[in-house]
């Protein structure tokens, strides 16, 4: 195992220089699947994501001396707000007055989360640059695709196993991701671990509607129930709030109507049947604020947060200092903030925390605004980057409604949404003035592409594409090569 792993690494490595997206995705693949966790006994040693990101960085550095890049995607409000935020981590960290403090409330240490942050982002605006084709967001697609499955796949073995009783979470009834022997790993929080079921099982629905063969999408199907039941073992409030906010928004958003809004009394009965006594205890709190304990902390660290905005509005409390000066600015007992906007407003200034609220605003506008138009497109192309928007949008929802519970401002699957988006929103734009110039929405097909026939409801029937406005489908279709 170990000389397939050389072997893995040795492939990346020689492919990465010349074609430095691959290096893009099996860097995402690192952080969102985290293989050096699930097999950490192959990986002891290795600098494994040094070993991806080099040649990823080396291949852009020839990329870009050979003129070969375009820094058009930079250029939109998303990814200058998206900048905007990193300067606001960074500003915190050199001017907030309480990076220094050292206490029992120290929990994370700012030069490891400024460095964190910069990493992330930096792989940010290279992706951006990088992931300029369809094909090659299809294959960052069913990269989150399989690993979404592998993780649920774990997830239930650890149950089924009963390994799980042996793991950190044990103890409260609630099951957490994998991590190392020295328990690390970002998924060592349940909470976060439930957020990354609740991001990628929409891509999981839309990809299952992508693939032409009928076994081929069941069985990417059979995968959202275990998904389900992989945030029941997880034990997460957060997580069972945002997975029944975003099968609201594909049950009702779906083009096959009748199929969607299934999944919404299915999800009902899974969670009747399969949700375990610890997440149905927790569930029943949610609504209760006034008595239950953990809501309650949240009040108190949300009062905490206000009380750090008022006193210091532009450079916040420092990055990583939350817990560290909330004593400062409260009489409870020290804690997270438990709510990304809060945290964020309170570490790295109020405009930190407006930027970060619009970044959730724009992603969720623009797939919205995007897969309205893409919404009457019958061809491959376009309706593979309908179903990326609708995905790409149901996962900005559930990410954001999560946030506002949860401290989630180092997490990469946050900054991996909004590189998704960026990346869809772009490719749909370009295919967008190909096929339709005047940039309509009406539904009216524009002049030289021929409208589709529609049933007595509106929508539009399934037929071949028309060679007028068809695009290039071979850059599109799931399950065939570019």
């Amino acid at each position: 195992m170990k000389a397939i792993l050389f072997a893995l690494f040795g492939a990346t490595f020689v492919a990465a220089i010349p074609y430095p997206w691959i290096g893009v995705i099996a860097s995402y693949m690192m952080a969102l699947l985290t293989p050096q966790h699930i097999w950490y006994w192959h990986f002891e040693g290795l600098r494994a994501v040094a070993m991806v990101t080099a040649p990823t960085f080396i291949g852009f550095a020839i990329q870009l001396l050979a003129g070969r890049i375009d820094f058009g995607p930079w250029f939109n409000v998303r990814v200058l707000l998206m900048a905007l935020l990193w300067l606001a981590y960074v500003q915190s960290y050199l001017f907030g007055p309480y990076v220094d403090l050292v206490n029992d409330y120290r929990f994370t240490q700012p030069d490891w989360a400024v460095s964190v942050i910069n990493k992330i982002l930096l792989m940010y605006f290279l992706a951006l640059l990088l992931i300029d084709r369809e094909y090659k967001l299809k294959a960052l697609a069913w990269m989150v695709a399989v690993s979404s499955m592998y993780l649920i796949y774990w997830a239930n073995y650890q149950y089924v196993s009963g390994n799980w009783l042996f793991m950190q979470g044990a103890q409260w009834g609630r099951l957490s991701g994998p991590t190392n022997p020295a328990g690390q790993g970002p998924y060592l929080d349940e909470n976060n671990f439930s957020l990354f079921f609740v991001a990628t099982l929409p891509l999981l629905w839309h990809i299952s509607l992508l693939v032409k063969q009928w076994w081929w999408r069941g069985a990417l199907l059979l995968f959202i129930p275990f998904g389900w039941h992989a945030i029941f073992l997880a034990g997460s409030r957060g997580g069972l709030l945002g997975l029944g906010i975003i099968t609201f928004v594909i049950g009702f958003r779906s083009k096959y109507r009748k199929i969607g809004l299934m999944l919404l009394p299915a999800l009902a009965l899974a969670y009747v049947l399969q949700a375990g006594d610890t997440m149905k205890n927790r569930a029943t709190t949610i609504d209760d604020f006034q008595t239950e304990r953990s809501a309650a902390t949240r009040l108190e660290a949300w009062s905490a947060a206000i009380a750090m905005m008022e006193r210091h509005p532009i450079t916040g409390v420092g990055i990583a200092s939350f817990a560290p000066a909330f004593a400062s600015f409260s009489d409870y007992q020290p804690r997270e903030a438990h709510n990304t906007f809060f945290h964020i407003s309170g570490e790295s200034g109020v405009w930190a925390g407006i930027v970060y609220l619009l970044i959730n605003a724009m992603n969720i506008l623009t797939t919205w605004r995007l897969s309205g138009r893409l919404k009457i497109r019958t061809d491959e192309r376009g309706l593979f980057l309908f179903h990326m928007n609708e995905a790409a949008l149901a996962a900005s929802i559930g990410f954001f409604v999560c946030s506002m519970f949860l401290s989630l401002q180092l997490i990469e699957l946050f900054y991996f949404i909004c590189l998704f988006v960026n990346i869809t929103a772009g490719l749909s734009e370009r295919y967008l003035k190909e096929v339709d110039p005047e940039g309509s929405t009406s539904g009216e097909a524009p002049a030289g592409v021929a409208a589709p026939s529609r049933d007595k409801h509106g929508r539009a029937r399934k037929r071949r594409p028309s060679p007028a406005g068809a695009g290039a489908p071979d850059q599109a279709v799931i399950g065939k090569n570019p």
